[in-house]
Order: structure tokens, then sequence, then C-alpha cells
């Protein structure tokens, strides 16, 4: 066949993904990709393209294969193990994570573009076919396996039977259950929710629920999504602080409260003798402590804030190596500690996924 090629490719396989990923990316780099810094591409991984660029500390997994003409992957993605990505144009945003055994491709056009948004996921098992273009919105998300088609093809066309190749568009903040079915020319609004199970055809509008096979919408503002007032707002963070406390000591953290601070220690045992290491994390949920200074002058190695974190206290904190979290504004600092990501993980069940701002 004159455009065949081979559906897993083995040869870059053997000789080039089994390698370490330094001498990978050494490679990869020779070949003219650009590859950011802390960039980890797992045993048995390969990544073809002809223009291809990664951002810094994206992770890609174990036996996975991103093929395509122009690759272009964020900042902090994850990819993980033994997904599939062939696609001639592939783009993914800041914070995005690909779960494993994702495949991406399949019936497809020299144009065909996978475009996913910053802070999106897709989770485990679900299978996405973008014949013509598929795009995912910022910080939405795909349940496991789920069916995204860009095509219906299978009887012919000359005896009657309909042949359908197109795009489908996901909006921002979308939310698709588990095990829905999408099929081309589906365009789903901002802020939307498919119920499971669902089978999505058409246009969903903005900012409701749709449920049913057909999916049908069954709930809409002011129902949802419904205001939540800032009393709301602060016993939320408070519920939330107390199960993530919980969390941890369970996870054989010990955590104890300090005036307005959480003490965090961790204890690990080596040849030497126990280590331990403890972290300081600080919880604002009122606008008082803003407004009075408190942010700006608070000793912690993470800080969260319900309420936005101005500008000069941002800069404050960066200087000071503290990890914060503005969850108003979506936002956290472009630094890592180890308490600072425990906490911004915790927030992910939460819905709060977090764009990482670089000190200014």
């Amino acid at each position: 066949m004159l455009t065949s090629k081979p559906r897993l490719p083995i040869k870059d396989i053997t000789l080039v993904g089994l390698l370490p990923s330094p001498l990978k990316k050494l490679i990869y780099r020779l070949k003219g990709y650009k590859i950011g810094r802390g960039v980890s591409l797992g045993l048995g991984c390969v990544i073809l393209g002809d223009s291809v660029e990664i951002g810094d500390g994206t992770q890609v997994g174990f036996l996975t294969v991103i093929r395509g003409r122009s690759i272009r992957i964020g900042p902090h993605v994850q990819i993980g193990t033994m997904s599939f990505l062939d696609v001639p144009h592939i783009e993914i945003g800041e914070g995005s994570r690909i779960n494993e055994q994702v495949f991406i491709g399949g019936l497809q056009f020299p144009d065909s573009k996978f475009i996913m948004g910053r802070n999106c996921q897709i989770m485990q098992m679900s299978f996405i076919n973008p014949t013509r273009s598929i795009t995912i919105g910022d910080d939405s998300g795909i349940g496991g396996h789920c069916l995204l088609f860009g095509h219906t093809s299978w009887l012919s066309k000359f005896e009657g039977y309909p042949v359908e190749f197109d795009s489908i568009e996901i909006g921002r903040s979308v939310s698709v259950a588990w095990r829905v079915f999408i099929l081309p020319g589906s365009k789903i609004g901002d802020g939307t929710v498919i119920g499971a199970n669902s089978l999505v055809r058409g246009a969903i509008p903005d900012h409701c629920l749709a449920v049913g096979f057909p999916a049908r919408v069954v709930s809409k503002p002011p129902e949802l999504p419904r205001q939540v007032s800032d009393s709301e707002k602060e016993s939320y963070l408070h519920e939330i602080v107390t199960e993530m406390i919980g969390y941890f000591r369970g996870s054989e953290l010990e955590c104890r409260e300090d005036a307005a601070h959480w003490i965090i220690t961790s204890r690990a045992r080596g040849w030497l003798g126990t280590r331990s290491h403890a972290w300081t994390l600080r919880i604002l949920s009122s606008q008082g402590a803003i407004l009075a200074g408190e942010l700006a002058a608070a000793k912690a190695d993470a800080l969260v804030s319900l309420h936005p974190i101005p500008t000069e206290d941002r800069r404050r904190l960066d200087s000071s190596h503290c990890v914060w979290i503005d969850i108003h504004s979506k936002e956290r600092s472009d630094q890592s500690n180890e308490i600072g990501e425990e906490v911004a993980m915790y927030l992910r069940r939460y819905g709060v996924r977090l764009l990482r701002q670089k000190s200014v």
C-alpha cells in the first residue's frame, strides 16, 4: 500500500524507545526536537514527528507512542502508560493529563487534528478518532471508556447508507462522564455536564446537564450550576481541609495544628536511621485576612487562599519559596515542593485544577 504505515513503530521502539530517558532526549534533540527541562520519557516510549516541541516537566509513560507530523505538548503534561497518539497534528495544553491505555487515532485525513486545552484530562481506556478534528477546551474532562468518533462509515454510500466525516467540539470546563459515545458533528457548550452512558449527537448548549440515549437537557441554570455564597465556600474549604488532613494521617504523615498553621511531618526509615521532614501549611479562607496583610506575612511552605491573592503578595510568597494556591483564580505558583504538590493534587478531587504562574 502506498499510504500505509506500520501500526506500531517496532523499529523505533527497539532502537530508541528502550534507551534511558537522558540518552533518548539527547537523540531527539539531535533530530531537532525541542525538549524542555525536566522532561521524562518512559522506557519503551517513542515520539515521532517532523516538528516536535515538549514543554518543561512533561512526563510520558512506559510503552507510549506519540506519532504525527506536528506535535506540540505543553509544560507539566502527563501521558500515561501504553497510550497511543497517532494524528497528523497534535496539540496538548499545559498541565493536561492523558491516562493509561488511551487510543487517539484511527481513520483520518492529512489535516486531521487533535487539540486539547490546558488542565484537561482523559481517563483510561478511551478511544478517540479525530477523522477531521477533535477540539477539547481548557479545564475539560473526558471519562474512562468513552468513544469520540469523527466518522460514521461502513456500508456503501452508493447503496443509500449514510457516510459522515465531521469534527467534534467540546467547550471549556465540560465534564463528560464515563462510557459516553460522542458522534461526528457534535458540539458541547462551555460548562456542560454529560451524564454516564449517554449518546451525544448534534449541539448541546452551555451550562446544562444532558443525559440519555440520545442525550437530552434535563437541567440548566439556575439549577446547574447553582450560585454558591461566600459563607458556603468557606465551609466547603474547611470540610475539604479536614478531610485532607485525615487522608494525610491515614498515609502515615503526622499532622498537628499550630495556631493558623498545619505542621505536616513525614518520617522515613533508612540505613542510617529515621529521617524526618516537616512542612508548614497555611489556609486562608476569609477575605479579611488577605486585606489585613496576613497573606504576605505568612511563613509557610505552602499557602492556600480561597480569595484572590494580589500580585504583590504573590511576588513576596515566591521570594520566600512558598507554594501558593489561589482557588478563586484557579492558579498556583510555578515552583514546587512536596506538600504543595500534595495539596494541589487533593484539590483536583473537587474540580480545582490549577494553572502555574511564573514569578514576575
